[in-house]
């Protein structure tokens, strides 16, 4: 996967790779954009980081230029947003098929997660899984244990993203799961979606500290259920706005 960073600082660059390095992916820096302009076909970027921020003037001509080459979904486009981005120009980023706009500071969890969410969104992770694709919100009531395939020792943690194939999951303790390998059966595993409780094995598809891992024989009502929570989703972020607006006595 080819990855082109457009933007002058080097904190940009540094704060991306560190969330890009651990799934292996790299990118291409360009702080002069219309040398990246110039190169864009040469290049062939699966997916385009371009700071709005210390570039305001180019990013529009940049991506009129682009699509004219690569179509939305052969070429995701990603802005990189400062403090200030107004209203009309986040309407003519949609209308020039911008695939998302993100701030510039990854370091905030909410916008590492939103860029986690735009990667799985694009399908651009190698994952071996398919379908709908969750991310979890603060407020939902999601949870996942299982049992060591060889030590049998009870992993906790946190799920990453949730697909009716298939889980993200970053374990309380790393260090208990990094003996655990590629392709290894998960025979003990329970998902908890509100009120149901999901009995369920797992193959593991990757282990780099985060499990990714694809669900075995789940049944179809066991699928409906995760498929029904997703789609959810915004009757949960409702109900969760309208409780944050109640005063609390």
């Amino acid at each position: 996967m080819k990855i082109l960073l457009v933007a002058d600082k080097d904190s940009t660059r540094e704060t991306l790779l560190k969330h890009l390095k651990p799934r292996g992916l790299d990118l291409i820096h360009y702080r002069n954009p219309i040398k990246a302009m110039d190169n864009i076909d040469e290049i062939e970027p699966d997916l385009v980081f371009f700071s709005a921020e210390d570039f305001p003037r180019h990013w529009k001509p940049f991506i009129q230029l682009m699509r004219e080459s690569f179509t939305s979904e052969q070429t995701f486009f990603v802005l990189l947003k400062g403090e200030v981005f107004s209203f009309d120009e986040a309407a003519k980023a949609q209308h020039l098929e911008v695939n998302g706009i993100i701030k510039e500071d990854l370091e905030d969890r909410k916008e590492f997660r939103r860029l986690e969410e735009l990667l799985v969104k694009y399908s651009r992770l190698e994952e071996t899984r398919d379908g709908l694709r969750y991310i979890p919100e603060d407020h939902d009531k999601l949870e996942f244990v299982f049992s060591h395939p060889e030590t049998f020792a009870l992993i906790t943690g946190a799920i990453f993203d949730l697909s009716e194939t298939g889980i993200a999951f970053d374990p309380d303790d790393a260090v208990i799961t990094q003996d655990i390998q590629t392709d290894a059966i998960i025979q003990h595993a329970t998902l908890k979606i509100e009120d149901d409780q999901l009995a369920c094995s797992c193959i593991v598809v990757r282990n780099d500290g985060r499990l990714v891992l694809h669900f075995v024989d789940l049944a179809e009502t066991q699928q409906d259920t995760i498929v029904s929570f997703i789609e959810r989703k915004p009757e949960r972020e409702l109900k969760s706005a309208l409780r944050a607006d109640v005063p609390q006595l």
